[in-house]
C-alpha cells in the first residue's frame, strides 16, 4: 500500500520508519492566512498515521469518523474541545481520546497546532470524515 508523502510529493510505502523533527517541519510548513486549516501528515503505519492539524482561531465543523478513533495533543493554542456532548478546555500538553463514530469540534482563541494519532489510519486519500450541521 502506498501514500504520497506530503513532503517531497513521491510516492511512499505506508510502513515507511522515520524520525520526524515535528517543530522543524511545523515551521517550515506555515498557515496562510488563505487557509482555514491544514493537515500535516508525518507517516502512516498499516494500522496507524500521525498528522499535526493546524488552524486559526476560531471554531472548527462539528464531525465523526466512521473506522478510525483519534488521540488529540496540544502542541499550540488555548481552547476547547467537544467530544460527544461533553467540552472541555484544553491547553498545551493536554491530551483527549476520540472513539469512532463520536461526533467532535473545538473552538480555539488563538492559532492552534494539534498532534493527532489515528488508528486505523487516517487516508488523506479516502477520508471518512461525515460532517456534521
Amino acid at each position: 500500500m502506498m501514500y504520497v508523502c506530503p513532503c517531497c510529493q513521491q510516492p511512499q510505502p505506508m510502513t515507511k520508519v522515520d524520525v520526524i523533527d515535528v517543530r522543524k517541519r511545523l515551521d517550515d510548513e506555515k498557515l496562510t492566512e488563505k487557509e482555514p486549516f491544514k493537515r500535516i501528515y508525518f507517516g502512516h503505519g498499516r494500522q496507524s498515521s500521525v498528522f499535526v492539524f493546524r488552524g486559526h482561531a476560531g471554531p472548527f465543523k462539528k464531525h465523526k469518523h466512521v473506522t478510525h478513533d483519534e488521540v488529540g495533543y496540544v502542541l499550540a493554542g488555548t481552547g476547547s474541545v467537544t467530544v460527544g456532548e461533553t467540552t472541555r478546555p484544553v491547553h498545551p500538553g493536554d491530551v483527549w481520546i476520540i472513539p469512532a463514530n463520536t461526533p467532535h469540534g473545538a473552538e480555539f482563541g488563538d492559532p492552534c497546532d494539534v498532534l493527532f494519532i489515528s488508528s486505523p489510519i487516517d487516508d488523506p486519500e479516502n477520508q471518512d470524515r461525515v460532517w456534521i450541521d
